[in-house]
């Protein structure tokens, strides 16, 4: 079954106009997928980074879509990638875009997929949404829902600053990321040909505003507090050597998450890029068993509703 991956536009609730992508496996015009993944990427990251998902699981006849979020690297605007205003941005772009594919396939389920800091936006996005845009289920990979180093009383004060003057001063991370001498470099997936894709991917940022720094904070810094009002079935992924997020945040923070139905996986060799490292089969299967499990028991469950 061929797999196509196409990209098209919609209008955020703003009049800004975004890209997103779609993976389809071969429907006509009168089918509707299985089931809708709507997948959100993470910091510097884009909607391709769901190739290897939307690929897989389209062979289930399961669409996925992958959105481009506002400020960053494939934001239309040039001047507002590294930018973002408030949180909230994000939660509207997010409810619209839901709202417009809830309207192209009624009564398809939905199910939703973050990455790294896309995990954590779906998280508190989830924590203060509407009962209609609470999806059949959660996959959360490589979730980063918790700081691990917190900046001294200094550091606090100067970015205070920074804030109140300048709130609109680019940072460019890479002063702050190379690695130390004798250092061995921290890696987020042990695939080389990815690596060396990344470093010149046209997505790639390392400049940011100090207030895109702070809504990343203040993102992250509640996913802990959001945990508990999450209520729909969950599935986290998460690696041994992740450099963003410890092993054992990811299992606290799994501990807090408030539905009743929830599966950790873990898997002890991997890096953060779980869709780009080498165990992405395995991790490809796993969620592969958990969605088609779900879609089955709530297809089951809605043929009975039927009869009866």
């Amino acid at each position: 079954m061929q797999t196509t991956c196409a990209r098209h536009e919609w209008t955020a609730p703003d009049g800004e106009i975004f890209s997103y992508s779609m993976w389809v496996a071969g429907l006509s015009e009168d089918q509707s997928p299985v089931a809708i993944v709507v997948a959100v990427h993470g910091l510097s990251g884009a909607a391709l980074d769901y190739e290897p998902l939307g690929s897989y699981l389209a062979r289930h006849r399961v669409a996925t879509f992958a959105l481009e979020l506002r400020g960053q690297g494939n934001d239309p605007h040039p001047a507002r990638r590294g930018d973002l205003v408030q949180i909230e941005d994000w939660f509207r772009d997010l409810s619209a875009f839901l709202s417009l594919i809830r309207s192209r396939y009624p009564g398809t389920q939905i199910y939703y997929y973050g990455e790294s800091m896309g995990a954590a936006l779906l998280t508190r996005f989830l924590a203060q949404a509407r009962e209609v845009e609470q999806p059949a289920g959660l996959v959360l990979a490589s979730p980063v829902v918790a700081l691990q180093d917190r900046p001294s009383w200094w550091q606090t004060q100067v970015f205070r600053f920074l804030l109140w003057v300048r709130p609109t001063h680019r940072i460019d991370v890479r002063k702050f990321t190379r690695p130390k001498v004798n250092e061995p470099p921290k890696l987020v997936t042990r695939d080389e040909a990815h690596r060396r894709w990344f470093e010149t991917a046209p997505h790639k940022l390392d400049i940011f505003t100090v207030r895109f720094f702070k809504c990343l904070h203040d993102l992250i810094d509640g996913c802990f507090a959001a945990a508990s009002k999450i209520k729909v079935p969950v599935l986290v992924i998460y690696a041994a050597n992740d450099v963003f997020i410890p092993p054992i945040l990811v299992e606290q923070f799994f501990a807090r998450l408030g539905s009743n139905e929830k599966e950790l996986r873990f898997f002890p060799e991997s890096y953060h890029l779980l869709l780009h490292d080498h165990d992405k089969m395995q991790a490809l299967e796993c969620i592969e068993a958990w969605l088609l499990g779900r879609i089955e028991s709530i297809s089951r469950r809605q043929a009975q509703d039927g009869r009866v």
